[in-house]
């Protein structure tokens, strides 16, 4: 059975960490899959800075994004720069 959360206001970080944890993931599984360090998981969850390509395979891993959809990266990247 599928459940479907709806976050106002949610930050991408907070997203990140309630998807993996709604998927039963560890964040050493998402890095492994996304072929990153655990640390990054860490930043991201934390809204801290991520490399953009680091932080697209991560939200790639958890569903977040898919691999063609550009706009959501580059609203990410231009985030970046505000840490």
């Amino acid at each position: 059975m599928n459940e479907l959360f709806i976050l106002n206001n949610a930050s991408e970080g907070m997203r990140a960490k309630l998807t993996r944890i709604a998927k039963g993931m560890r964040q050493i599984d998402v890095a492994s899959l996304a072929h990153v360090d655990c640390i990054d998981i860490t930043r991201l969850e934390n809204n801290r800075f991520v490399l953009p390509t680091h932080r697209k395979r991560i939200l790639t891993v958890l569903g977040l994004i898919n691999d063609s959809n550009d706009q959501e990266t580059n609203q990410g990247d231009q985030h970046a720069d505000e840490y």
